[in-house]
């Protein structure tokens, strides 16, 4: 353990041009993972009789993967109130390799999410009226996707009651709720095809737009360019482009990041107002252990603010 610390303490030491204070943090971060890891491995020799079953191996994987995870949701919630944007910039974005003795080599990475159009924030609290900041961009998105016919079909299916709007239809089977999983526009509503879920030959899909895993507003810092596309302001001018050719060098911070840029107009920041931000909610965490053979995958996805595991997939 003391020769994984001394390897980290140097590899960060290289790193002059990041900022001293975000490397401390950094260092910190992972020093409580290695200690986390290193408690969850005595755990492992003590409650575990030694087995070369695929089995044993699989439930000390997933042990291992649910204490890094407990870690890192501890300290990205010590994390939100001590930094107000969330960039793959920082340092504790970048993947971490970690080895462990009788357990191979560790990989994990932490991504942060609410990146693109948030579904179930696309209602006022009265679960009916539309978001007036969500509209365009939900719009501009149908219409990009050519589905524009679908708008009052989608609306009836998600929105919490049981009449129809002027020109829709609502069925038994919608759930007029806003959705547990994207896949649920497939499962329960006649009018979407998997072409137009997940998207086909070469074109995008509703779950390439939107996500279920948002607090309300879209993270500039790391949604893609055709999502940015949608938002006013940044619809026109290359505007989206450009914030994510600044973005791989420096974090955007705020609005007023956004006005300074070639493209803006004075309007820009105006008009993102309650649709931008620049910190995230829901994280998620890929790690990897690897083995001669094969190895595990974990994608798991959490909440920052309740601190709370939402998915967890394993391969």
């Amino acid at each position: 353990m003391k020769k994984i610390l001394t390897n980290l303490n140097l590899l960060y030491r290289s790193r002059e041009n990041k900022k001293r204070g975000f490397v401390l943090v950094s260092v910190m971060m992972l020093g409580l993972m290695l200690i986390s890891c290193a408690t969850a491995f005595a755990w492992f020799v003590r409650m575990q009789v030694r087995s070369v079953g695929r089995e044993s191996t699989n439930l000390a994987h997933r042990s291992m993967a649910t204490v890094l995870t407990d870690s890192v949701m501890k300290i990205m919630a010590d994390f939100a109130s001590q930094y107000d944007y969330d960039s793959p910039t920082q340092d504790w974005y970048k993947p971490l390799v970690i080895p462990f003795p009788d357990l191979g080599i560790w990989v994990l990475q932490i991504t942060p999410l609410d990146d693109k159009i948030p579904i179930r924030n696309l209602f006022l609290p009265d679960g009916n009226t539309i978001r007036h900041e969500i509209e365009e961009p939900f719009q501009n998105m149908l219409d990009k996707m050519q589905i524009r016919a679908l708008e009052l079909s989608l609306l009836d299916f998600m929105d919490r009651n049981t009449r129809p709007r002027v020109g829709g239809i609502e069925r038994e089977e919608f759930i007029n709720r806003g959705p547990y999983d994207i896949s649920e526009f497939l499962i329960l509503s006649p009018d979407i095809t998997p072409g137009v879920l997940y998207g086909q030959n070469g074109e995008l899909g509703l779950a390439d737009y939107c996500t279920i895993f948002s607090d309300g507003k879209i993270n500039l810092n790391v949604a893609p360019v055709h999502v940015m596309e949608l938002l006013p302001g940044l619809d026109v001018g290359g505007l989206a482009e450009r914030i994510a050719d600044v973005r791989t060098e420096e974090p955007i911070k705020s609005l007023s990041d956004i006005q300074t840029l070639p493209g803006a107009s004075p309007r820009t920041a105006t008009l993102l107002t309650n649709i931008a931000g620049f910190k995230s909610r829901y994280f998620q965490i890929r790690i990897e252990a690897l083995e001669d053979e094969g190895g595990t995958s974990f994608n798991i996805i959490f909440d920052r603010t309740t601190r709370q595991i939402v998915r967890w997939e394993e391969t």
